[in-house]
């Protein structure tokens, strides 16, 4: 319908144009006044748009979200079953088979944009394997434009891992309650020393992960019955997924007169209990791109130290004390061979000797 809009709205501009050829005697400033102009319809439907948004921000509705989940080459079962235990997590959330990047000819802008765009996806979730799984990166971009965030995620803990797994009243397809707790902004990533432009936009795509809509989401279940916190320590960022559970009494069984009692607080409401159900891992914001997947550096982190560069600091102090352990051994045979203890000796025996005196 929009295009037959424009094709209409462009041949009635073409109309005044026929006629001035027909007559010359028409003025310039005429022909700009009769002439139709098509973009302040379109203006007025961005407006119409921006405004219809803003509404529904006011109301408490956020705006649709649908998440990319993959993972490149490479990666291992934890690192599945972290992408799995999301999936089950997030329900607005859209998996995807790993990423070939063998066969990548322009980087992960063409391929994952490509993506987002065949699934409808505004937020991509990449985790990227290195070295043969032991290394594992996330990257958090916002297509087409941008932002991208990098992280490298460690410390990662699974569902099965904890044995907690979807217990109690943790349904599949919920929603969750994300908190950022004070320490994210007190003890957080130190990105930005006048002012805290950068965490804002780390906590701004946080949110559009683990914030499920309230509605547009299939499958989705009209529950809140997990807790999903951010904190922030040591300059890294730390994920933990809590399940809220409420005490109940025991039932009644034959016999029994009375039923246990339910303990409640002090508001006369059942007491709620937090469990942490998983998964759990660290976030350590490395740089952050203002295009998707591309584009300039907007931030570095300088404090940020490679695993590479970690493990190979750890192989050079082991062979500094392989090496030191060595020169002490060459240094005691070179003094027996001095003294003449070894068996090999070319010093001469001596009559004055305590070998050949107390024989």
């Amino acid at each position: 319908m929009a295009a037959v809009y424009k094709s209409i709205s462009k041949k009635k501009a073409r109309q005044p144009v026929e006629e001035v050829d027909e007559d010359m005697d028409m003025e310039m400033e005429d022909l700009l006044d009769d002439a139709d102009d098509t973009t302040d319809s379109e203006e007025d439907e961005e407006e119409d748009r921006i405004a219809a948004a803003k509404k529904q921000l006011a109301a408490g509705f956020m705006p649709k979200t649908r998440v990319l989940i993959l993972t490149s080459r490479g990666a291992s079962y934890r690192h599945r079953h972290l992408m799995s235990d999301l999936c089950a997590l997030l329900p607005h959330a859209h998996k995807e088979t790993k990423l070939d990047t063998k066969k990548k000819t322009a980087g992960y802008n063409l391929l994952l944009n490509s993506l987002a765009d065949l699934h409808s996806c505004n937020v991509i979730f990449f985790l990227e394997a290195r070295k043969n799984g032991q290394d594992l990166y996330l990257w958090l971009a916002r297509p087409p434009n941008g932002p991208t965030i990098k992280f490298h995620l460690n410390n990662l803990h699974t569902m099965g891992e904890l044995g907690a797994g979807f217990a109690g009243n943790c349904l599949k397809g919920g929603r969750g309650i994300v908190v950022f707790d004070r320490s994210f902004d007190e003890q957080g990533p130190d990105m930005a020393a006048p002012g805290s432009e950068y965490r804002a936009l780390i906590r701004e795509m946080l949110r559009g992960v683990f914030c499920v809509p309230k509605r547009g989401v299939k499958g989705m279940k009209p529950f809140v019955d997990r807790i999903i916190g951010i904190f922030g320590v040591d300059g890294k960022i730390w994920i933990r997924v809590y399940e809220i559970r409420e005490s109940e009494g025991g039932a009644k069984k034959d016999g029994e007169e009375t039923a246990k009692t339910v303990p409640k607080g002090k508001d006369g409401l059942p007491e709620v209990s937090l469990v942490e159900i998983g998964p759990r891992f660290v976030l350590t914001p490395i740089v952050i791109l203002e295009g998707s997947f591309g584009g300039p550096v907007i931030y570095e982190n300088k404090e940020y130290v490679s695993p590479n560069q970690v493990r190979r600091e750890i192989r050079m102090s082991k062979a500094g004390r392989y090496s030191q352990r060595r020169d002490v051994q060459t240094d005691r045979v070179a003094k027996r061979t001095d003294l003449g203890l070894s068996d090999n000796s070319s010093r001469k025996p001596d009559a004055m000797e305590t070998r050949k005196l107390f024989a």
